[in-house]
């Protein structure tokens, strides 16, 4: 079945003058400045491989996919972009922009529930109405305006400015909005990992009281060491580096036993000639890497035992 504005789209794109270009859907977006020197260094050397998708209005053109192309563009100084331009309200406008990143996986959860959120409130339509529209299920819908209802404001600020990433707010939005403003300044003070900062939550949530959850704000380094040394791969003893080493160690005395346990399988002995060779000369690529590594261990297993 056909979206409404494929049934009504262009048939040719047109060029469209940079300076003519609005970035209407930049409140929607959050648009990391690597991600943005990346598509620049893509378009110098490649040029304009993808299409912008843009609304026309009185206004004149507004950006519905492209925000990282129209922003390289600028930097490398393009006067014209080649665009797909549509004349569709404002509602289909916004149903489109998660049409075109649906694919590429380019829009967060965080970012969906904005557009979902602004369905609701600013143009008043019902939670099963905006599922039709974008296609979804009405439980899609349910839990990205959850996710944005349920995010204290100064959360979803640092959001935006990029001081903490998506999964770091998946971790927050599960405290009370009274939990989430003292948790992100420890994320922030402490630069927490995504997975530290879930540690700590956790623990949070766990708490008997508020004795507790001060403890954990005012400690939270010792508190996700803690946990983290019920990891297997995990000493206390060590500092951080040691347990690097420890870890790296494991993982590849496991990796290489079950390399060594397939190779030696019956059934590596019976695959077809044509798999054999897809998958048994690539191997020819480790020798080296291995002949290196067994060098380093002897040269540090040498200055240990001086």
């Amino acid at each position: 079945m056909e979206y409404l504005w494929q049934k009504i789209a262009p048939m040719d794109p047109i060029m469209v003058k940079t300076q003519e270009i609005r970035e209407w859907s930049n409140e929607f977006r959050l648009i990391q400045p690597e991600a943005v020197r990346s598509m620049e260094l893509s378009m110098r050397s490649t040029g304009q491989l993808q299409l912008l998708i843009l609304l026309k209005n009185d206004d004149g053109y507004h950006i519905i996919d492209g925000i990282k192309r129209y922003r390289s563009a600028l930097e490398i100084g393009l006067e014209k972009l080649q665009s797909l331009v549509f004349e569709v309200d404002v509602v289909m406008a916004k149903a489109m922009i998660l049409h075109y990143n649906r694919h590429s996986s380019s829009l967060s959860m965080y970012e969906q529930g904005l557009i979902v959120r602004s369905l609701v409130h600013d143009h008043g339509m019902s939670q099963k109405e905006v599922a039709r529209v974008l296609r979804q299920s009405h439980s899609w819908v349910c839990r990205r305006l959850s996710l944005i209802e349920r995010l204290l404001p100064e959360v979803q600020d640092a959001l935006r400015m990029g001081s903490i990433t998506v999964s770091h707010g998946r971790e927050l939005v599960k405290l009370p909005c009274g939990n989430q403003g003292h948790a992100l300044a420890v994320v922030i003070s402490e630069g927490l990992t995504s997975r530290e900062c879930a540690i700590m939550v956790e623990k949070l949530l766990k708490a008997s009281g508020s004795e507790d959850a001060s403890y954990i704000y005012n400690h939270s380094r010792e508190v996700i060491q803690q946990a983290l040394r019920g990891d297997k791969l995990h000493d206390g003893r060590l500092s951080d580096h040691g347990n690097r080493l420890l870890k790296a160690r494991e993982l590849l005395r496991l990796q290489v036993n079950i390399l060594g346990g397939v190779l030696q399988s019956e059934h590596t002995a019976q695959l077809p000639p044509e798999q054999k060779a897809m998958v048994l000369p690539p191997l020819d690529e480790l020798v080296a890497p291995m002949s290196r590594l067994t060098e380093i261990i002897h040269k540090t297993l040498q200055s240990y035992e001086r």
